[in-house]
């Protein structure tokens, strides 16, 4: 487990799927992370109501009463551009919180609004933080969007946000090697409603909010598909999270067992959120490489190719992307963190 030299504050921005479960839980239990809050996206997989809800009632698997005061704060409802989502039974699977039970309801209110959230504590914070965006880009693209007429906030965000990491996105073979495509395309459905075979789903869901994070002078590593299809979810991963035996530990096992999500473990699913989780704390489970990157924005409903992420030396954003992963350095340093 990598320990850190003084302990980082983070935010956290997230869609509440089954990996943001996985991600979220890694932070809040390692000991030199300290998160500062939650904002809600319902543009992804949850709904905004049920995602606030269930993240809030998520605290008390941690048994603290401190971690249970972790504003946890609702967002965007809809996306800054298109209407993309999930497919339904998804969306209904992540409402209900794939059937694993939380321990008590969190008796601390949530907030209202994300983005009032987010302006004050960016523009008062004390010392730099370091934002994990795992739920599209709606809450966060909608932030910087404001920063443009809003001059404390502008000058607060390039002063006290040290880093975003992001997970989404990848570019394509043609681009690089090794390359990945998209995962908009259902595994199991022979005749998807989207033709769009170049996206991932976090940018799918809202590419303008992810184009305004990219444009947003902030430093940027984005834990793309490249990175995330070397660490597949194995059965050999689950059995040792059910070793663990711990609330944590227990709650995880029944999402990843959980009739929506068993059935992709070790055939589809990948370690997508919680890479970039890691990669937080520790940035030597991946290689990375600088590109300047802009996001696909038009939509062609013939050809779609709309959230792809585009070379572009000209337009393009500096980011760092992870292009490879060290998979078994991952699962074990997961694995370590949550067996806390």
């Amino acid at each position: 487990m990598k320990r850190l030299e003084k302990t980082r504050n983070v935010l956290i921005d997230t869609d509440v799927d089954f990996d943001d479960y996985m991600a979220m839980l890694y932070l809040l239990k390692h000991p030199d992370i300290k998160v500062e809050g939650i904002t809600i996206s319902g543009t992804g997989a949850v709904h905004l109501t049920p995602g606030v809800t269930n993240v809030s009632n998520m605290l008390t698997l941690l048994g603290d009463a401190n971690t249970l005061k972790i504003p946890v704060a609702s967002g965007a409802k809809a996306p800054m551009i298109y209407s993309n989502t999930y497919p339904g039974a998804d969306r209904e699977a992540a409402d209900q919180h794939y059937e694993a039970p939380f321990p008590g309801t969190n008796p601390n209110p949530t907030l209202d609004d994300a983005l009032i959230f987010l302006r004050r504590y960016i523009i008062n914070c004390k010392s730099p933080v370091t934002v994990l965006c795992i739920g599209g880009g709606s809450n966060w693209g909608r932030l910087f969007d404001l920063a443009k007429t809003d001059e404390a906030l502008r000058f607060a965000m390039g002063t006290n946000i040290e880093r975003i990491v992001m997970m989404g996105g990848n570019l394509l073979p043609c681009y690089v090697t090794p390359g990945a495509e998209g995962n908009i395309q259902p595994t199991l459905q022979p005749d998807p409603y989207y033709t769009n075979k170049v996206a991932e789903w976090n940018i799918f869901v809202d590419p303008v909010g992810a184009q305004e994070i990219f444009l947003g002078n902030v430093p940027i590593t984005l834990v793309a598909l490249n990175a995330t299809s070397q660490v597949p979810l194995t059965p050999e991963f689950v059995a040792k999270l059910e070793q663990i035996n711990n609330p944590v530990a227990n709650f995880l096992y029944q999402v990843l067992e959980s009739q929506t999500i068993k059935p992709g473990i070790g055939q589809y699913l990948d370690f997508w959120d919680p890479l970039a989780a890691c990669v937080l704390v520790d940035p030597t489970l991946v290689s990375t490489e600088t590109f300047n990157i802009r996001v696909e924005l038009e939509l062609d409903e013939e050809d779609d190719k709309s959230a792809m992420l585009i070379l572009d030396d000209v337009n393009g954003s500096t980011i760092n992307v992870a292009l490879e992963a060290a998979a078994d350095e991952v699962y074990q340093t997961y694995l370590d963190v949550i067996a806390l």
